[in-house]
């Protein structure tokens, strides 16, 4: 997996010696390491500099004229190693920023209760249950280094836990950024469909408001839900519409949005030091049966505005990338769908053998090129010689993450 990188340039240093003062080579920055910058991440960030300044001009004649959306169809690259687009291109938006996000304080008892939303009168708070077995975790996972089976993880938020449950209905804070939530009740009906026959049908975007019980409305019952957790908007990732005999229910995968712009979680793969806030949940027609939300409430804390580079730039970037073979791809994958998303900047742990809450989370624009859903769900990716889907830095132009590994 690529990582997110940023460039910076290094002073010009000059020994003073009889031959004068000599140009040192401009240097780059990757996860805190610097090395010499090649000829193509300099090309890379001549092109994002320039699409920075074109856009500076263009706001600073109009301030509240934002890019407009439209499609592109092309073939970038030469020879063997190409790249294939056909995607409605979305509209760059005049808000965007580098958000820093930190833990949210107000998920606190009082909103569990709401969360909860019991209908009995009496309620056990296990919360010091639930913190204990917490860090018990921890230290037995710390106890497993000397076996190499140790897990090592990043986590966004601090050290608290609350939990609250009515012996039908539970839920839970964790690190002051996840939430739990489940009705055992409608969840044994959800997983009582596997008992006799039942199908599971993939929900695209352009089909949620199809069905007496649309996708739509499933999203509206649980955003309903996720109001306790002062969530109000949600991107949809994957949507399966599973139905049995007499009773049915959607189980969704979703990311947070900020600024209505969605956030990635990127590719499968992971790397110590990477946080990606997601969702999850089964919602039927009664309500939420089950919603799980890691490291996914963080509270906009600090945005500083930034300038995206428009699609446009992104193509003459992604050529250089081919040109270079840091993209490999034979053109079979013609990539359907372009998304400007919010990105989690990877910031690996200081000690690399511990354990990490991160205190706060950065999220950074980036182009997200996708393969074409159908042929991802299905498996045919495999089949292709190119990323399923490609990433690229909106603000630097540097390859974020693609799936070539």
């Amino acid at each position: 997996m690529k990582k997110t990188v940023y460039l910076t340039m290094a002073a010009v240093v000059c020994a003073v010696a009889l031959t004068g003062c000599q140009k040192a080579p401009d240097v780059a920055e990757s996860n805190g390491i610097l090395h010499a910058q090649s000829d193509m991440e300099r090309q890379v960030q001549d092109i994002a500099v320039a699409a920075s300044d074109d856009r500076g001009q263009t706001q600073t004649e109009n301030r509240t004229q934002p890019q407009a959306a439209g499609g592109y169809q092309g073939t970038i690259g030469t020879g063997g190693n190409i790249i294939n687009i056909n995607a409605e291109i979305p509209a760059i938006p005049d808000n965007l920023s580098v958000i820093t996000l930190k833990p949210d304080d107000g998920l606190d008892m009082d909103a569990l209760r709401v969360f909860l939303d019991s209908e009995s009168g009496t309620v056990e708070d296990t919360s010091q249950e639930l913190l204990r077995q917490t860090e018990e975790n921890d230290k037995e996972n710390a106890t497993l280094q000397e076996n190499g089976d140790r897990f090592l993880y990043s986590r966004f938020g601090d050290h608290s836990a609350l939990r609250l449950g009515d012996g039908k209905k539970e839920a839970l804070f964790t690190f002051h950024t996840s939430a739990y939530y489940v009705d055992h009740d409608l969840l044994d009906k959800c997983h009582g469909i596997y008992n006799g026959n039942y199908s599971e049908t993939y929900i695209r975007q352009d089909q949620m408001g199809e069905g007496s019980f649309s996708a739509e409305r499933a999203k509206e019952i649980l955003l309903d839900k996720l109001k306790a957790v002062g969530v109000d908007d949600i991107a949809m990732k994957e949507i399966y519409y599973v139905k049995g005999d007499g009773y049915s229910y959607y189980e969704m995968q979703f990311v947070p949005v900020y600024d209505g712009i969605a956030v990635d979680i990127g590719s499968d793969s992971y790397t110590l030091g990477q946080v990606f806030p997601n969702g999850s949940g089964f919602v039927t027609g009664e309500g939420v049966a089950d919603v799980n939300l890691i490291d996914f409430c963080g509270k906009a804390a600090e945005k500083e505005p930034v300038t995206v580079i428009s699609f446009e730039q992104v193509l003459k970037i992604l050529e250089q990338y081919l040109d270079n073979g840091m993209i490999v791809s034979d053109g079979t994958i013609i990539y359907d769908r372009v998304e400007l998303n919010y990105y989690p900047v990877p910031n690996p742990a200081p000690d690399p053998d511990a354990i990490e809450y991160k205190s706060e989370l950065t999220l950074t624009p980036i182009w997200h090129i996708y393969m074409p859903i159908d042929e991802y769900v299905d498996g045919g990716y495999y089949d292709a010689a190119g990323p399923s889907h490609i990433c690229v830095n909106a603000v630097t132009g540097e390859l974020v993450v693609t799936d070539l590994e």
